[in-house]
């Protein structure tokens, strides 16, 4: 079985890739503490602020990729 972690931290930069936009990517911020773990959802998520809509929205791990990490 393979094991999983995802390190995402407040303040990272991240790539968010999705289907919105001419070319299908942007940039944005996490802006929450942490993963957001709901019973009733799936998959772990995250507060990102959008550079790209100039606002925040919830993004699962698959459309994420962290481009520079808060140490």
């Amino acid at each position: 079985m393979v094991s999983i972690q995802w390190k995402i931290k407040r303040g990272d930069l991240v790539k968010i890739s999705s289907s919105d936009g001419p070319s299908g990517y942007s940039y944005g911020v996490v802006i929450s503490k942490e993963p957001l773990i709901d019973q009733l959802a799936l998959f772990p998520a995250v507060m990102v602020f959008s550079f790209s809509h100039g606002c925040e929205r919830q993004y699962y791990p698959y459309n994420l990729e962290i481009v520079s990490a808060i140490i």
